[in-house]
């Protein structure tokens, strides 16, 4: 499975709902760190089930969230993901952002990911914004 195919495989898992199946993909050392540019951002979780944790914690915030795939951009062993993220507050606020999360794979398990709240700064991070601008862009896979 490629880079690109485990990241896409892990949202169709999260919106299903499939902890098991999310599991298979993350590896047990798995580093998550919060997102930049958001309340988040200086959290650290370390680990599959605290990984799974704080993705439930975030869920439960919500009354209803929901994030879709929007784009997926390959490069070796990085991914980032653009996403479009929907949630409604118990309070009945809706909001709408459209993020990124850049994830590192290897063996075909997650072993590191972090989300950004702007797009470009994750493009910058994964060093990806000079390649996606070049006339080939032979060294990305854009899905």
């Amino acid at each position: 499975m490629t880079p690109g195919a485990v990241v896409r495989r892990f949202f169709d898992l999260a919106a299903d709902g499939d902890t098991e199946g999310m599991l298979e993909l993350i590896d047990p050392d798995v580093v998550w760190f919060g997102t930049r540019g958001g309340v988040d951002a200086h959290r650290v979780v370390r680990g599959s089930d605290a990984f799974l944790r704080y993705l439930e914690e975030i869920e439960a915030t919500w009354e209803q969230f929901e994030a879709e795939v929007e784009r997926l951009i390959e490069s070796d062993e990085t991914v980032v993901a653009f996403l479009r993220e929907t949630a409604r507050g118990r309070g009945g606020l809706d909001v709408q952002n459209e993020t990124a999360v850049i994830f590192k794979i290897r063996e075909e398990r997650i072993i590191e990911a972090q989300g950004y709240l702007d797009r470009d700064e994750a493009l910058e991070a994964a060093r990806l914004r000079e390649q996606l601008g070049s006339r080939n862009g032979s060294d990305c896979r854009i899905e």
